[in-house]
Formats: C-alpha cells, sequence, structure tokens
C-alpha cells in the first residue's frame, strides 16, 4: 500500500484534554505556559470545555488558550464538534474540515482547508483514509508526466483460469483478476489524467505481452500510434512490440511498421483486416487481448455500424478465451451496450487532482491509486478509503 501516512514524534509534551472542563482546561493551560517546554495541547472538544461556561468565563479560557503562544513555546489544537465553527475562526491561524460525503453510494473522506494564515492553499480539499486506524492522505497525479521507465515490469502470473492485471492489489480488487474469456470495462470520466489511464492500460498490456500474449489496441485519439507504440516499447522491448503488438491507425499516408495495423475507416474491410492480423498471432501465442477505445470506435464507424460489428467481435472472444478491455469516457449507445455485457467494470476518476477507483462489477469502496516508480517501472497502488 501507498499513501502518505499522518505521523507524530514529539520530543516533548503532548497534552490531550479530551473531555476536560472548563476549569480543568484552564488549570492545564496556565501550568503549561508556567513551565514554557514546547508542547501541543489539544482541547477534545472545544465545545465540552465550554460546557458549563459562563460569558466571562467562555473569554477567560478564549485568552488563557491562545495568549501568547510563541512565547511559551505552546501550539493549540481545538478539536470543534459543531457543524460550523465560525467563531473560532478569529482566534486561530488554520481552520481544517473533516468531511465524509457519498461518490456513486460509496464513503469519501476528505480534509478541508477553510484557513492557513500565512500559507497559500494550493488545494482546499485533500482526500485521506483511515485504513488501519492511521490517517493516510492520497497523492495526487502526475501533473507534467510520470517518470522515465528504466527496466521491465515485473511479470504477475496469470492462473489457470484469470488473467492478472499487471497489479496485485488491482487483481485483489477484482476479486482475483480477470477471468479467462470475460469483458473488463474501464469507464473512466473526461477529467481524468490521459498520462494517467495511459500507465493504468500499458501496465495491463504489458503484462499480458511479457508472459507470451499478443495484444490489440485501438487507441484514443490524444495520443497518435506511434506515440502509443513508444509509450509501450519501454514496457516490452523492441522484439515483442514488433511481434506481439498490433496498434490500429486509421491515417494510411503514415509508413508501415510491424506493430502499426492500418485499416480504412470502412468497417467490412477492417474487419476482415483485423480477423486475418488476429489468427495469424494467435498461432504464435499463448494468448490473445484486445483493447478498444469505444469514443474512437464511435467516431471513426458511428454508433449504428460500431454496435453490431464490436458485439460480434466480443463474442468471438468470450469463446477463445481471450482477455477483452473496453475503455470509454462518453455517453455513448455502444459504451451503454458493452456496459450491460461486462463482467468486470472499474470506474476510473479524478477527484481535486486525486486518482480514484472504484468496482461496480463487483462492487467495492473506493480506493485511492497512485504508481509508484521505485522499482523503475510503474506499479499500482491502491488504498481503499476506510
Amino acid at each position: 500500500m501507498s499513501g502518505r501516512s499522518s505521523k507524530a514524534s514529539w520530543n516533548d509534551e503532548f497534552h490531550d484534554l479530551r473531555g476536560s472542563d472548563t476549569d480543568s482546561v484552564f488549570s492545564k493551560v496556565v501550568r503549561l505556559k508556567q513551565v514554557k517546554q514546547k508542547s501541543i495541547l489539544v482541547v477534545d472538544s472545544w465545545e465540552g470545555a465550554l460546557r458549563n461556561a459562563t460569558p466571562e468565563g467562555r473569554k477567560v479560557l478564549e485568552s488563557a488558550v491562545m495568549s501568547e503562544l510563541d512565547q511559551t513555546k505552546v501550539s493549540v489544537i481545538l478539536v470543534s464538534e459543531a457543524e460550523r465553527a465560525d467563531n473560532l475562526g478569529y482566534l486561530v491561524d488554520g481552520v481544517v474540515t473533516l468531511e465524509q460525503s457519498e461518490l456513486d453510494g460509496r464513503r469519501i473522506r476528505s480534509l478541508g482547508v477553510d484557513k492557513l494564515r500565512g500559507f497559500r492553499v494550493q488545494s482546499q480539499h485533500f482526500p485521506f483514509s483511515l485504513e488501519k486506524g492511521r490517517f493516510t492522505f492520497l497523492d495526487q497525479e502526475y501533473e507534467n508526466g510520470p517518470p522515465n521507465i528504466v527496466r521491465n515490469p515485473e511479470k504477475v502470473p496469470h492462473t489457470e483460469t484469470h488473467y492478472s492485471t499487471g497489479s496485485r492489489e488491482l487483481d485483489l480488487l477484482l476479486g482475483g483478476g480477470i477471468r479467462k474469456g470475460a469483458f473488463f470495462m474501464i469507464d473512466t470520466d473526461s477529467n481524468v489524467s490521459p498520462q494517467s489511464l495511459r500507465l493504468l492500460i500499458n501496465m495491463i498490456r504489458s503484462n499480458f505481452v511479457n508472459q507470451g500474449g499478443a495484444c490489440f489496441s485501438v487507441s484514443t485519439g490524444t495520443f497518435s500510434s506511434e506515440s502509443s507504440a513508444e509509450a509501450l516499447r519501454s514496457y516490452v522491448g523492441d522484439k515483442a512490440l514488433a511481434d506481439k503488438v498490433r496498434i490500429v491507425e486509421f491515417n494510411s499516408q503514415l509508413p508501415s511498421k510491424p506493430w502499426r495495423l492500418k485499416l480504412r475507416g470502412q468497417l467490412m474491410s477492417d474487419l476482415a483486416e483485423f480477423y486475418r492480423s488476429w489468427n495469424a498471432l494467435k498461432e504464435t501465442s499463448s494468448g490473445m487481448m484486445l483493447t478498444m477505445n469505444f469514443d474512437k470506435l464511435v467516431q471513426v464507424y458511428g454508433e449504428e455500424l460500431t454496435l453490431p460489428g464490436f458485439t460480434e467481435i466480443g463474442e468471438g472472444l468470450r469463446d477463445e478465451g481471450a482477455f477483452s478491455i473496453g475503455i470509454s469516457s462518453r455517453p455513448t449507445k455502444v459504451r451503454d451496450e458493452f456496459l450491460r455485457q461486462a463482467d468486470y467494470h472499474i470506474k476510473v476518476q479524478s477527484w481535486n487532482g486525486h486518482l480514484l477507483i472504484y468496482g461496480v462489477k463487483p462492487f467495492t469502496h473506493v480506493h485511492g491509486a497512485t504508481f509508484n516508480f521505485d522499482k523503475g517501472y510503474p506499479s499500482l497502488n491502491l488504498i481503499e478509503i476506510v
């Protein structure tokens, strides 16, 4: 698992005034300030501390807690259980709010930064998990592109009945990988970084190819076939790219390359060319994979032709036990039909710049997703938001 956990290792005193009344809080604050030892004072909760206080007593306690903090080396954290603690805003240097909301019936936890005196707030909301009883904040997506890949990824082996996605944690989320012959739908929001989506798809493709499988790909319009091939080359090497990978290209003017499968944009002739190339690679491969971007297919062929043509392909791939992946980010008839047919369905979203993944089939909680490059290649780490 990954993420940034909130840790505390205080060399000096840490004082938790949980459940204390006004007089108790006042006396402890005064004692700490008199000692002038570096300390952190937590009042949990502020409403509890003021429960029996008169208006005058409240002012005295506010003054005792908040005055001369720099000189006395005491830092104060006030915990408020009120829905909004506007009355505390003028007292403090920072205000954060712990929030819980829902995403498609699943829990999302976030920390909202309402005020931070003297600092620029880059983002107002930060999702986190309480996995294993600790605050773990989710990493953001790569803004300037991922680091370079310096070695081939470790292979995550398939089983007799299931294909691996190349990530043990994603396999676990899906209940043990993708059953052979099943259809896997990756449903993305338009705000997901194209780099993040390509990292995810290339992780799945490369794990399949590096175990002797062949991969056919209809990529998005975001990246050219040349760019897609170069990105995948880092994972599988030159020989496997030429021998085991075919990337569809609809621009007939581009030069021929071993990995480039040039189609004309005419469905019937394109299907014939696809099957010819597919059957040729099937003879020398341990398994077959097809990744289809439905947005691109609809753009090229239109919905009326795409739906029956690729539904027929999907039926044949099931019979062959192939690994079929559909990718879509737009509401189309083709997407809706394949969502109904999907055996596995995950949603990929960007929430305030943080990548989230959760299962629809099977149903799972929301997970924060981050790509770890510590080993020289991307591995997907998932943190369940609990």
